[in-house]
């Protein structure tokens, strides 16, 4: 009798282990498919490849942010490390697992634009770059150490050359930065409603289309010029929450301070941007700030 009980539990605890050990399977099964990052683009150790580090399919690319650098006189030291600190914070800014899993996999995808002599309508990024998912997917995708290596290492020579570009940058004769944030922000590779838009400047406009600020009286918001209102409102549409999106664009100014500060500067641009949003925009030149400025909008 007791033989035979105790063969029968046997049975039945064997029945357990196995249906535990396939439910362990099943679960590690899912785990590893939904961690299991999407294929990059070809990236070579050093090099500056502007898709470094992006995925090869566009569907997972997420946020389009944009960082505008206006380098219209030369950047003070301190400064600089403002710059470097955006730029690399912003690029390297890994995405949280849970959040990378609700997304579908996508990261964010940051373009760096620069004025320079070029007409606005004549910008290309001086650089691209996207964040690299969260580490522990590393764990799960196809890719060698090696392989790994050559995509960081390529991304952060991207980040590298991009800052190179911005300190080495002589001064210009015109600031089109109005002009230049709409177009730039028209582009649909490179921006979608609901990002980031990270001006870093001195907040000088000067341009035949919107004013020169640094010769004359900052003009009071609603008394610019009707060419210059085209622009605003191109910038006005880029930047609205679309019914495409749920999220809200994080609009960021991290000031560069000349020599001369106007009245009415700051103010400016606040109403420009608060006639198309419903919130403020951020005076920072933090990184942590304003990926927290995003959070809280989204």
């Amino acid at each position: 009798m007791k033989y035979t009980l105790s063969a029968r539990n046997e049975k039945k605890h064997g029945k357990t282990l196995f249906f535990l050990m396939v439910f362990v399977l099943i679960i590690l099964g899912i785990s590893s498919l939904l961690l299991v990052p999407p294929d990059f683009q070809d990236c070579k150790s050093g090099q500056a490849n502007p898709k470094c580090a992006c995925p090869a399919e566009e569907k997972y690319i997420g946020k389009r942010n944009i960082i505008f650098v206006d380098v219209t006189d030369p950047l003070a030291a301190g400064k600089i490390k403002d710059v470097e600190r955006i730029i690399e914070e912003v690029s390297f800014n890994e995405t949280g697992l849970i959040n990378w899993i609700k997304s579908g996999k996508k990261i964010e995808k940051t373009s760096v634009y620069m004025l320079s002599d070029k007409k606005p309508v004549e910008m290309e990024p001086i650089a691209t770059y996207c964040s690299l998912p969260p580490s522990v997917t590393w764990l799960f995708s196809k890719f060698s150490e090696r392989q790994e290596r050559q995509i960081k290492d390529g991304a952060k020579s991207t980040v590298s050359e991009a800052i190179k570009t911005i300190v080495s940058k002589s001064s210009v004769a015109f600031s089109h930065i109005v002009e230049g944030l709409a177009i730039a922000t028209s582009s649909a590779s490179n921006w979608n409603s609901g990002s980031k838009l990270i001006l870093i400047s001195d907040l000088y406009e000067n341009s035949p289309t919107c004013g020169y600020f640094d010769s004359q009286a900052i003009p009071a918001f609603n008394a610019i010029p009707s060419e210059c209102k085209k622009w605003v409102d191109i910038l006005g549409e880029n930047i609205s929450k679309r019914k495409t999106s749920t999220n809200r664009t994080t609009v960021a100014i991290c000031q560069i301070l000349s020599k001369k500060q106007q009245n009415g500067l700051i103010s400016f641009w606040r109403e420009l941007f608060q006639s198309k949003l419903d919130y403020d925009i951020l005076l920072s030149c933090d990184p942590e700030e304003i990926d927290n400025r995003s959070k809280t909008l989204n």
